[in-house]
């Protein structure tokens, strides 16, 4: 092992040699030049003495404004204003001690000439910044070198000349691993056309991208715009279409917190971003702190049990999670597949969390209650369900039994087991259910918040439409149907869902501990439903194809208990705002805990005796009626206001 000695290292040496050489060489210079080749009589003595105090003045300002600690190949702005600042202050100490005060104690002494101060501020600025950027470009320029020799450049044409497109031409020009050469910007803004940015020429707008592209022999395009609105991705994957143009896209503002640097982030087109609705995001935001603080506090520190935590909402809830520092994530899940690579996953991006993996079925109450009873969980997120409509129209039982039985007894067990607060995670098909799913999982929603009754525990319920990219969800069908070559199938040309994504339905889940009271169901403004048609001619788009001609669309018409039409609010549900914008609360009141009692009766000898599907449904229907009725319904009580 290589001892350490606290002496300056030869490369500090080297940049103390270099900056004192600047700062004498400056001085002597700066006199010739103001009296022009000559140095006046008055001024010879000080021509010859300050140059020699300056070369030290110079290395301790330096010094004492921290340049020595600064890396010079990684030279950049910041370090400018520090290095300015420095020779600044010295410039301006050298006048006032030269003029204004040694004149008082000496009064034959001569200042330094205004002139001389300013040439040799100017020619020391000047040359440390040459230094400084010198080596930069040197430790650039072998890799850079290499690049040329061995690999050809990616010839790339960035569509935003905005703030965006200027960092990315910086970092493609300081990181020549990159491999990438910007041949020109298109910008809609007809001003900036002909100008440049960052030394790249605008050379045109979007509607000429194809023509632009093929005279700069340019093969990959960047969309370099965080904010760009749906519509001008779709415009700009049009005029795409038919061509070999690679397009890929900056992330948005969100994706960007992750990681500020841009250009390694470009990633391909998503269907999201066509979707004509901007991501939302519930991040702990500065107009929102004590709001988010709230949620934030909630978590940090505690133990926090996710159900579910295998599945795409239920990995991304403990990703979520992870970032608040949790003292404890409990990691719950059926598949132990899926498990072991969420906590994988989660220990290499959060390796200071401690994470607890378990294997259980929600279903069995010996388990579920040993866990509780052994780890004490703070929150509970219950994200295990089964989700697919047609499998559970083929299996009722096992939709009534995971679904709504196993949430009831999993709520009752977390009040037992002194849970602070219980979250379950629901879906837009519980309302007015027309399906075993659905129907399931509003018997859940009404079972859970019965147990608000005279509870210390929080419970609260979540709801929201499709998730983009889950398993089994449209999009990866699509994707799949796709690669086969076609068709693409779909149920119905009018049918719309609601749709987003997994971290804005896991943000969603999260912040309902800041604006949630027990009993409430909370829903994220999701905008418009989109129709599910248009949604697989983008995804054919996106995929470089051209729909109905390279794969056909094919309507195969409604499944059983499918709905044309999602909707978020149940008939019996009123909706309230919330202190978040973003979101807002459906109040439907809470079923009694008589007839929630009764309900779980029924559904447990139903499942255990009853095999006919329309008999089971007549069961589930009568149970959810029972439950919504105005006799069983009870506001909530202000004792419970405040737990919440």
């Amino acid at each position: 092992m290589v001892k350490r000695f606290p002496f300056p290292s030869t490369y500090r040496f080297a940049q103390f040699a270099l900056d004192a050489f600047t700062a004498g060489f400056a001085f002597y210079l700066a006199f010739p030049i103001r009296f022009e080749g000559s140095v006046v009589p008055p001024h010879d003595t000080i021509a010859i003495v300050l140059p020699l105090l300056a070369i030290p003045g110079r290395l301790l300002t330096n010094a004492a404004f921290g340049l020595y600690q600064q890396v010079w190949r990684l030279f950049g702005f910041k370090d400018f204003i520090r290095l300015f600042n420095a020779v600044t202050f010295f410039s301006l100490f050298t006048l006032v001690l030269t003029r204004l005060l040694l004149p008082r104690w000496w009064l034959n002494f001569v200042g330094v000439p205004l002139g001389v101060s300013v040439i040799d501020w100017c020619f020391c600025l000047m040359g440390m910044v040459a230094l400084r950027y010198a080596r930069r470009r040197s430790a650039q320029q072998p890799l850079w070198r290499r690049r040329q020799r061995n690999e050809p450049q990616k010839r790339v044409l960035l569509i935003g000349a905005g703030q965006a497109g200027s960092l990315v031409a910086q970092e493609v020009r300081q990181n020549p691993s990159l491999n990438f050469k910007v041949v020109g910007f298109l910008d809609d803004d007809r001003t900036k056309v002909g100008r440049t940015v960052e030394g790249i020429k605008v050379l045109g707008t979007t509607s000429q991208l194809v023509a632009i592209a093929q005279y700069h022999q340019v093969k990959e395009v960047l969309i370099a715009m965080p904010s760009a609105r749906a519509e001008q991705i779709r415009h700009i994957v049009a005029l795409a279409r038919g061509t070999s143009l690679d397009l890929k896209i900056i992330p948005s503002h969100g994706e960007l917190l992750r990681d500020r640097s841009l250009a390694p982030q470009a990633r391909e087109i998503q269907i999201q971003d066509i979707l004509g609705r901007a991501e939302i995001h519930l991040d702990f935001a500065e107009q929102f702190d004590t709001l988010f603080s709230s949620a934030q506090e909630q978590v940090a520190g505690r133990t926090i049990l996710v159900t579910g935590a295998g599945g795409t909402i239920g990995s991304e809830i403990c990703r979520q999670i992870a970032r608040l520092a949790p003292q404890r994530l409990l990691l719950l899940g059926r598949g132990e597949n899926s498990i072991f690579h969420v906590e994988r996953s989660l220990k290499r991006q959060f390796p200071t969390v401690e994470m607890t993996p378990l294997i259980a079925d929600i279903r069995h109450r010996d388990r579920i209650e040993w866990i509780l009873k052994t780890w004490q969980p703070d929150i509970i997120f219950h994200a295990a369900a089964h989700k697919h409509v047609p499998l559970m129209q083929h299996n009722p039982t096992e939709a009534l039994e995971n679904n709504s039985l196993a949430s009831a007894q999993l709520a009752a067990l977390a009040q037992r087991y002194g849970v602070k607060s219980f979250v379950m995670i629901s879906t837009d098909k519980a309302v007015d259910p027309r399906n075993f799913m659905g129907a399931s999982k509003r018997l859940a929603e009404l079972l859970v918040k019965a147990q608000a009754h005279q509870s210390n525990t929080r419970f609260l319920v979540v709801r929201f439409g499709n998730v983009l990219g889950s398993r089994g969800s449209v999009v990866p069908i699509f994707q799949e149907q796709i690669a086969r070559g076609g068709p693409v199938t779909v149920t119905d040309r009018e049918m719309t869902r609601y749709f987003m994504t997994a971290p804005e339905a896991s943000q969603l889940v999260i912040q309902s501990l800041a604006v949630g009271k027990s009993g409430q169901t909370l829903i994220l403004d999701m905008g418009q439903p989109v129709r599910i048609y248009d949604l697989a001619e983008q995804a054919i788009e996106l995929a470089g194809f051209v729909p109905h001609v390279d794969i056909p669309i094919e309507i195969i018409g409604l499944r059983p208990g499918e709905k044309l039409h999602e909707s978020l609010v149940c008939k019996v549900e009123t909706v309230e705002i919330t202190p978040h914008p973003k979101i807002v609360a459906v109040v439907g009141g809470i079923p009694d805990f008589q007839a929630a009692e009764q309900a779980i009766l029924m559904l447990q000898n139903a499942t255990q005796n009853v095999n006919d599907s329309e008999e089971l449904w007549a069961i589930a229907q009568q149970c959810q009626t029972a439950l919504e009725s105005s006799n069983c319904l009870t506001r909530i009580s202000t004792r419970e206001q405040r737990i919440s």
